[in-house]
């Protein structure tokens, strides 16, 4: 066989034999063999010339394409496949959620020892309203809800009364649209207590209202448990009896957001009784002629009565102006 020219190489695909040309550029297609050999030392391959194209024939890359169509049509499915994975990744994506109150964005519960006191513009949740309303909405009762980060919760540390508790962070909060008895009227005693077994020591949501504080400087919100068919405090009061819708529309204050499912909720409920205490008897009061502080009956003071003159023993329970009991313990003339 005759060494092929420069140029010539091996068809790896094809057996020996059959050659490839490299002009510089680009391989050519065709494809040759070893001639015939001839008498005495056989001539070089020559270089095939390339088959020119034809008129109008495209070039480059669609020329190409049009003469691998099975590269072209594999490369076409990975590109398809891989622009689809990429459209469902972004459309796959959470939609972050923002909110002009930081505290609704706030990642998690907040170390009430450090926290700063809350303020009107970011501390607590947005105003509640008719999508925030567990008294309208369920909330709490498993029905889906839109994807949310979770609300800041903050830690009751103390009940002040039945409408009124501290946080850990020393605010103080009054919640809105109920009044509870005062301290010393009846039910007052058990509004606290239920207040109590509600929220003390327990993490809860603060919901603003239509008004900020109070005269008195109080946080004005709702307060919601995080848990629960019923998680509204509020709500609870007014269920149990034990506190009225107020402090809204009808008595000269502001229309707050809950303020009709309040109010349908205290003409449902049952009015709080108490039972009126027994009257508390008065001692009877001593003979006219009887010292008073002592037991059986001694004269008045004066004349001065000593031992020898009454029969003993004698209860001291009062003054003793006759000087009968010297050791103080209550019983003389022993």
């Amino acid at each position: 066989m005759s060494t092929p020219g420069p140029g010539w190489h091996q068809d790896p695909g094809r057996p020996a034999g059959h050659l490839r040309y490299w002009d510089g550029r680009r391989w050519t297609e065709a494809v040759a063999t070893p001639p015939s050999a001839a008498a005495g030392r056989p001539a070089p391959y020559a270089a095939p010339q390339p088959r020119p194209a034809p008129t109008g024939a495209p070039r480059g890359p669609v020329r190409w394409a049009a003469q691998h169509r099975r590269l072209t049509a594999a490369a076409a499915v990975v590109a398809l496949v891989a622009l689809a994975g990429a459209v469902g990744a972004e459309e796959d994506r959470p939609v972050e959620t923002t909110s002009a109150d930081p505290v609704a964005t706030a990642p998690g519960p907040t170390d009430p020892a450090t926290a700063p006191p809350p303020t009107p513009s970011d501390a607590v949740e947005p105003a509640a309203d008719a999508s925030t309303d567990p008294a309208t909405t369920g909330a709490g009762s498993g029905r889906a809800t839109p994807a949310q980060r979770p609300p800041r919760t903050y830690l009751v540390t103390r009940i002040i009364d039945g409408d009124t508790l501290e946080l850990g962070n020393d605010t103080t909060v009054r919640l809105v649209g109920v009044d509870t008895p005062e301290v010393g009227e009846c039910g007052s005693e058990r509004a606290t207590a239920l207040l109590d077994r509600l929220v003390l020591g327990e993490r809860v949501v603060l919901r603003r209202s239509d008004e900020d504080r109070d005269r008195y400087g109080r946080l004005l919100r709702y307060v919601d448990l995080t848990s629960g068919p019923r998680p509204d405090a509020g709500m609870r009061l007014i269920d149990a009896g034990l506190a009225v819708a107020r402090y809204d529309s009808r008595d000269g204050y502001g229309a707050h957001p809950r303020e009709r499912s309040y109010v349908a909720a205290d003409r449902a409920a049952r009015d709080l009784t108490c039972r009126t205490p027994a009257p508390v008897r008065a001692p009877a009061a001593a003979p006219a002629s009887c010292a008073a502080g002592y037991s059986p009956c001694l004269p008045l003071f004066p004349p001065d009565v000593d031992c020898a003159d009454v029969d003993g023993p004698v209860r001291v329970t009062g003054p003793d102006p006759h000087g009968l009991d010297a050791d103080g313990d209550g019983t003389a003339c022993e």
